[in-house]
């Protein structure tokens, strides 16, 4: 009895505490590591953030250097608008609580955390409206465990804008009742720094919030005009403030995502309206709505019928009302009508999770409960019992009654929501906050509300296994560690096991694949002309041959054991590379191979200025590798890789058009067979179309499984290459669609010899690297003869300076990408220093913007204001 009335005391502990509470609970129960074997990474929380949370302890332990640049992020590339999107959360300090080895547990309690901080940071709100008692921690479960949050626990970065929105609104009320301005400048700057997308959404949302409070307190024309310049002004100073980080964040925007802004839209509905009508269900969230469905706006029967009963409240002015109705439907048209859902999105249709900007939905509909429901603190009257009702069961049957248009629901949750619906108009009807048990009541359903609706919903949703998680991740350093103490040089390490595309962030090296939704489209072009894996967020080098191993300088490789010498675990591979056995063999970690590319160029080398003039062609990955080695040789172009024939293709369960090659599937077991036979120990490749993109098909090589990218858009080449010449090889075509068009599947031959007499001269003279920092290299070169320049595989992007003996050099582009520096006969000291482009001008924005804000504070009126400042 004594505990509960302290929490009766202490209700916004209550708010915070409760709904970690729940989750913790619901974790246990679902085996999260140390209390099973499962974990909190599910889709690109597993694939993506993972790895950068990595990364950013690593930051902090040591690498500093990394906030600006990474070797890592792909080829190499700029961090500091990473880091502004996914990693200055402070929450993230809980990461640095944990050993690297169990940083899926770090995020899961992170995870549970933010979940209590947006409890707290919404009960702190309504306590500001004069809510009190059990309410509160009802009002906050309601809101943390949204159905916004819930389906975006996996976008974790963004919770931090949420928790921030309530706040904010304090804040901002107090700015329009004329008191001091500091805290809305502070909360807003503060979640603009943490994220700045998601920040974008809130400051259009606080425009419209903003005209509801000057409705609310309205008092004249003339103190609107003061409010509004006020409010102009302190949303100014926020921004200012987060200067530093916004100013170089959109040059990386500019360079990168930026570039995919749409500017041809329609007005239209994206869906028929009525359903948005099933987000209002129980558990209305499954696997298939990430990538598109409606927006997750679920608070739970009681927020929904208390914002309904907003509008029927006589005690609110009229006024107050009417504006909320307006505010409301704009934001009901922004998750329906694609020009608004593209103005939240900053005119960027989302990749996956749509309607990222609901959160602000959800909050405001907890306001207009909160207000509604505060103004009439005894049951519903007859007519607004009446209304409530009908609205229930109207929603109840339009679902039912067109279940087959909401693949997310079942029968039984509908009719649970149902059940939900009708309890919570029976409790407003008999409500009477006289009552001392009244808050307790209200609080105890809605919170079994959100838990049910929690439970319903993360239930759809499958995990990574912490021991996957662990075993690959271990696996993965063990044999960077052997190589790096072996070798404490400068090179890009290639594998072909991956669990995701950011491994080299998770276990610290240089590598080439990147997942990121700050990836500048010159690389993922790159990679679409060398044949490789891609698309506009990530690139992966799933493909290789050996002549981009050699230009790439993927100088060590490591590749699964055949016979490991503990369990393998788990070991995904990425591509069949038959040919990295040929390399120099190395050693063994306990899962892993590690070999060393005897053609390996180096960061940087030597190589004729006819590299410059070289242009890549499209959708000819070939030709491209072809030109690019003979160009770097100063030879002329002549072709390296010659056409093999096959024997096919042989149908199984199949048709085909002989004018086009098109196969079409007759049955599930539906199969395309080639053979041939190799004569020589050079490398094989099969010709991928592009047409197999996206799973059309599945390939063996005599029985074995080759993996094929499931995302390409240029012609990739799958090494085939036999374990012995003389040997016949089969390679099958599944089909998994209902047709697959054949017209350029092909094999071919790389001529070894001749790739070999062009990669030797270029090997002659490398950059030799004395000294690599997270942003910086140096070391000597030295040139033969004229009309040669240093060669790097490093993106030439803004922020890059170089000099050459001591004096600034100008940095040329070899094929549109790479940093090229001519240079004159004889040795030569190279430096590269790298610092993002607009640090200094945001910087200065900041500092500026917080001396005018010490200004303001210093000639401010305190007083009566200090008491609410």
């Amino acid at each position: 009895m004594r505990v509960y009335h302290w929490l009766k005391a202490h209700p916004l502990v209550c708010a915070a505490v409760l709904p970690m509470l729940i989750m913790a609970v619901y974790f246990i129960a679902r085996g999260v590591y140390p209390f099973g074997n499962s974990s909190v990474l599910t889709v690109d929380m597993g694939q993506q953030y993972i790895d950068f949370y990595a990364y950013f302890r690593s930051t902090v332990f040591g690498h500093p250097g990394q906030l600006f640049y990474s070797f890592s992020n792909a080829l190499g590339g700029d961090m500091y608008g990473t880091f502004a999107y996914y990693l200055l959360s402070p929450y993230n300090l809980v990461l640095l609580l944990f050993p690297k080895t169990m940083l899926d547990v770090a995020v899961a309690v992170m995870t549970l955390l933010k979940y209590g901080s947006a409890g707290l940071a919404l009960a702190y709100y309504l306590k500001t409206t004069g809510w009190r008692s059990w309410w509160l921690p009802a009002w906050g479960t309601a809101y943390a465990l949204s159905g916004w949050m819930l389906a975006n626990q996996l976008n974790l970065m963004w919770f931090d804008g949420a928790i921030c929105l309530p706040l904010i609104a304090v804040a901002l009320a107090n700015l329009v009742a004329g008191r001091r301005p500091f805290a809305y400048i502070g909360w807003l700057a503060a979640a603009i720094v943490v994220n700045y997308y998601i920040a974008f959404m809130l400051c259009l949302f606080l425009v419209g919030y903003f005209g509801y409070e000057v409705v609310r307190q309205w008092a004249g024309w003339r103190w609107f005009a003061r409010q509004a310049a006020r409010f102009a002004a302190a949303s100014v100073a926020a921004a200012g403030l987060a200067a530093v980080i916004v100013i170089p964040t959109l040059v990386q925007l500019r360079l990168g995502k930026g570039t995919y802004t749409t500017t041809d839209f329609h007005w239209r509905f994206e869906y028929a309206p009525y359903r948005q009508l099933g987000k209002f269900m129980l558990g209305a969230f499954n696997f298939d709505q990430m990538p598109s469905g409606q927006a997750n706006v679920f608070i739970g029967a009681i927020g929904v019928l208390g914002a309904v009963l907003f509008f029927t409240q006589r005690t609110i002015p009229l006024r107050e009302r009417l504006f909320a109705a307006g505010w409301s439907l704009f934001l009901t048209l922004s998750v329906m009508v694609e020009p608004l859902d593209l103005l939240w999105h900053g005119l960027q249709f989302p990749s996956w999770y749509p309607y990222r900007f609901s959160f602000v939905i959800c909050f405001w509909l907890l306001v207009l409960a909160g207000r509604a429901l505060q103004g009439q603190p005894t049951g519903l009257t007859w007519w607004q019992m009446l209304l409530t009702l009908g609205l229930v069961l109207a929603v109840i049957a339009t679902v039912w009654l067109n279940l087959a248009h909401f693949s997310y629901l079942t029968e039984w949750q509908v009719g649970a929501s149902a059940l939900f619906g009708i309890a919570a108009v029976i409790l407003l009807t008999i409500r009477h906050d006289g009552r001392a048990a009244t808050a307790a009541i209200f609080a105890v359903f809605m919170v079994i509300d959100s838990t049910a609706n929690m439970v319903t919903t993360l239930n759809q949703l499958s995990y990574i296994s912490h021991s996957d998680y662990h075993t690959y991740t271990e696996s993965l350093r063990a044999g960077v560690a052997h190589i790096q103490a072996t070798d404490s040089g400068t090179y890009r390490i290639g594998k072909t096991v991956t669990r995701t595309k950011n491994d080299a962030m998770q276990v610290g090296y240089m590598g080439t694949d990147q997942f990121n939704s700050m990836m500048a489209p010159p690389t993922v072009q790159l990679f679409e002309d060398l044949g490789q894996s891609e698309n506009d967020g990530f690139v992966g080098y799933t493909n290789g041959t050996v002549i981009t191993d050699a230009l790439l300088d993927l100088k060590y490789w490591l590749t699964p054991r055949p016979t490991p010498a503990v369990a393998t675990g788990f070991l995904p591979s990425s591509g069949a590379r038959p040919d990295v056995s040929r390399y120099d063999e190395l050693g063994h970690t306990g899962d892993l191979t590690v070999s060393r590319n005897p053609n390996a160029l180096g960061l940087g080398f030597v190589a004729s200025t006819d590299i410059l003039k070289t242009k890549r062609a499209a959708n000819l990955a070939m030709l491209n590798q072809e030109l690019i080695l003979t160009h770097l040789a100063g030879q002329p172009y002549r072709s390296l890789f010659d056409l093999q024939t096959m024997t096919g293709p042989k149908l199984h369960d199949a048709t085909i058009k002989k004018q086009t090659q098109v196969v079409t599937k007759v049955t599930d077991g539906a199969t395309v067979t080639y053979t041939f036979t190799a004569h020589t120990t050079d490398p094989y490749y099969l010709q991928i179309p592009v047409a197999f993109s996206d799973n059309v098909v599945t390939l063996t090589q005599n029985g074995n499984d080759l993996p094929i990218p499931d995302s390409f858009r240029s012609s990739i080449l799958l090494n085939v290459t036999p374990t012995a010449p003389g040997e016949k090889q089969t390679l099958t075509l599944t089909l998994q669609k209902s047709t697959a068009d054949l017209t350029d599947v092909a094999l071919y031959r790389l001529n070894a010899a001749a790739t070999t007499a062009l990669l030797t001269p270029l090997r002659q003279n490398p950059w030799h690297i004395t000294h690599r920092s997270d942003t910086s290299l140096r070391g000597t070169v030295t040139v033969e003869a004229k009309h040669k320049l240093l060669m790097t595989t490093i993106p030439a992007v803004p922020g890059w300076r170089v000099t050459v003996d001591g004096q600034p050099a100008t940095i040329s582009k070899a094929l549109k990408y790479f940093i090229a520096i001519r240079l004159k006969p004889g040795q030569h000291t190279v430096a590269m220093t790298y610092r993002p482009p607009a640090l200094g001008l945001g910087a200065a924005i900041s500092l500026a913007s917080a001396a005018l804000v010490g200004a303001w504070w210093w000639c401010t009126p305190t007083g009566r204001h200090r008491r609410h400042g």
